[in-house]
């Protein structure tokens, strides 16, 4: 059986969390990632763009399970994850100015 393609992405807060390594679960670089990420943040950024997503409260990145941060399911963009993360980051960078 050929593998399950999703048609979904899910971003959570911590990966663009400054205090975490990239082993943590960044998946941006250091100097793009910010203190404290939340998934409102990312949420109002996204809809300022018209991008359609849902934010789901009560799930959690599966390397911190202990940590109930939130996560956002959008549907795939046109261009690779990591460059749609870095431009996302530079966003609410803007915004937090």
């Amino acid at each position: 059986m050929p593998p399950r393609k999703r048609k979904t992405w899910v971003i959570y807060p911590e990966y663009f969390d400054k205090r975490m390594t990239r082993k943590e679960g960044r998946r941006i670089p250091k100097d793009l990632s910010f203190k404290s990420p939340n998934i409102e943040e990312i949420n109002k950024v996204l809809n300022s763009y018209n991008i359609p997503n849902r934010v789901e409260n009560h799930k959690h990145h599966p390397a911190r399970w202990y940590e109930k941060r939130g996560r956002v399911l959008l549907a795939k963009q046109n261009v690779p994850k990591q460059t749609f993360l870095k431009k996302l980051a530079e966003r609410i960078k803007e915004k937090r100015s």
